[in-house]
């Protein structure tokens, strides 16, 4: 069992201190804040995969629609920090998840593989120990391997610690009793202020190893915040915009205790999520029920060692299962030997690759969460703009929206554009009738009343 992390009353004072700048910071006073970073072009990112030095903080904030942050254009100010880390970063405009379900979207996520392939559609679905995972790649490079999460669906038990020296759910409240004033709302044991103490440790623990950090923050998705931090009301978008700040002041918490541990010109940040929220678009509210942009459009930022000189913004459309192609390759290591994402360094460089189909995919198992109901799966198959959505159980017809006129998905084209949309939908029955890649497929996990519980605890309805 990997030892819990115990914080020493000098350490405590440092990260608390680094809390409470964290809740300001950006805030009123980005005037005077003065990045330690060095000034890089984009030369400096292709030259990373030559450094042996290098860090990796992975940031997955768990029901973060990209249209509710600054930089993707939202009016309300609810992430100036991540903000700014696009801002001197690189930002993908375009970004999608594969599914709106926590479990198929992170298989997807740490596989490069659409969910046709990794097979982890229901409840009880687990990955195999064949499955390869990016920390094991990480780990056989030599780095150190730590995860930290608090969602049910990427507990060990469903085989997501594959290649951590490290999988731990910081349920133990670690933060002083200062910081933690009563939430808005939550259900789950603990905020996200758990994983923040335990990371900063971890980095404090390994500063003169090279790492790589998951952390996986769920108070997005649990709308927990703090009074100070609940500034834009009390209705359901509201609460769920006031999460996103205290979100995003947990994040500073971690680049600024890099900055304090001297790490930060050594590690490479990358902000991402499973999916969105949606507040009524398409006449549903929260996520796992369908694939429209509202639950499946993400952000992914990368903010590097150095401020990027001009920032970047990569117009063309990206996905999940493009990340980890793009952070082995940056990182200089090997990449994963079977995937259908891509790297996006081309994107990034100006110099895609336009022999190979722009297609994006998402899918969601409607029964995911009743064992032995027979599946009731929606696909979304992206080509160029033209999205097709086909419904396998046939309720309420399929879909077909052009996003370069209607990137919010109102308009129905397909009565009008049923002929050119035949090869999407062909495309997506494909991906439907696709079997796990695995030898032996998937494995099925029993799931004792404790198990059932912690992930009734997150809001979802599971049917034994």
């Amino acid at each position: 069992m990997p030892p819990r992390f115990r914080l020493m009353g000098s350490v405590r004072s440092v990260i608390a201190a680094l809390l409470i700048l964290a809740a300001i910071y950006f805030a009123t006073q980005t005037d005077i804040y003065i990045d330690p970073r060095e000034t890089e072009t984009l030369e400096g990112v292709r030259n990373l995969s030559q450094r042996d030095d290098l860090n990796l903080l992975f940031i997955l904030i768990d029901t973060l629609r990209a249209d509710h942050l600054g930089s993707y254009g939202y009016s309300r100010q609810t992430s100036p920090g991540m903000d700014y880390l696009a801002e001197t970063g690189i930002r993908f405009a375009r970004h999608r998840a594969q599914s709106s379900w926590t479990k198929t979207s992170m298989a997807s996520l740490w596989t490069g593989l659409y969910p046709s392939k990794t097979g982890i559609r229901r409840y009880d679905h687990a990955l195999p120990e064949t499955a390869e995972m990016p920390a094991e790649i990480l780990q056989d490079a030599g780095f150190v391997t730590a995860g930290l999460w608090r969602n049910g669906w990427v507990a060990p038990n469903f085989g997501f610690q594959q290649g951590f020296d490290l999988y731990h759910n910081p349920f133990v409240q670690q933060a002083p009793k200062s910081l933690r004033r009563a939430a808005r709302a939550g259900r789950i044991d603990g905020t996200d202020i758990d994983v923040v103490y335990s990371a900063i440790e971890f980095m404090r623990t390994h500063a003169d190893r090279r790492w790589f950090l998951y952390t996986h923050f769920m108070d997005v998705h649990q709308y927990v915040t703090i009074e100070e931090m609940a500034i834009f009301g009390n209705r359901y978008i509201d609460a769920y915009d006031n999460s996103i700040l205290w979100t995003d002041r947990q994040v500073m918490a971690l680049t600024g205790a890099l900055e304090q541990l001297g790490l930060r010109e050594r590690t490479l940040v990358v902000i991402a999520s499973d999916h969105g929220e949606a507040f009524g678009e398409h006449g549903r509210e929260g996520h796992a029920a369908d694939l429209y942009g509202e639950t499946t459009l993400t952000p992914l930022i990368l903010s590097f060692p150095f401020i990027l000189e001009p920032g970047r913004v990569v117009e063309t459309p990206s996905e999940n299962v493009d990340i980890w192609p793009t952070l082995l390759e940056i990182l200089g290591v090997a990449p994963l030997q079977q995937h259908d994402g891509d790297s996006l360094l081309p994107q990034i460089f100006g110099d895609p690759d336009t022999s190979e189909p722009d297609i994006g995919i998402a899918q969601l198992d409607h029964s995911w969460g009743v064992r032995g109901r027979p599946s009731d799966g929606s696909v979304a198959v992206r080509k160029g703009s033209l999205r097709y959505i086909h419904h396998e159980a046939g309720a309420g017809g399929d879909e077909l929206y052009d996003l370069a006129n209607d990137s919010r998905e109102r308009e129905n084209l397909l009565p009008e554009l049923a002929d050119e949309s035949q090869p999407l939908k062909e495309r997506a029955i494909a991906e439907l009738e696709g079997e796990a890649i695995w030898d032996g497929g998937v494995r099925d996990v029993e799931l004792n009343e404790l198990n059932l519980r912690q992930l009734r605890a997150l809001g979802y309805i599971i049917e034994e």
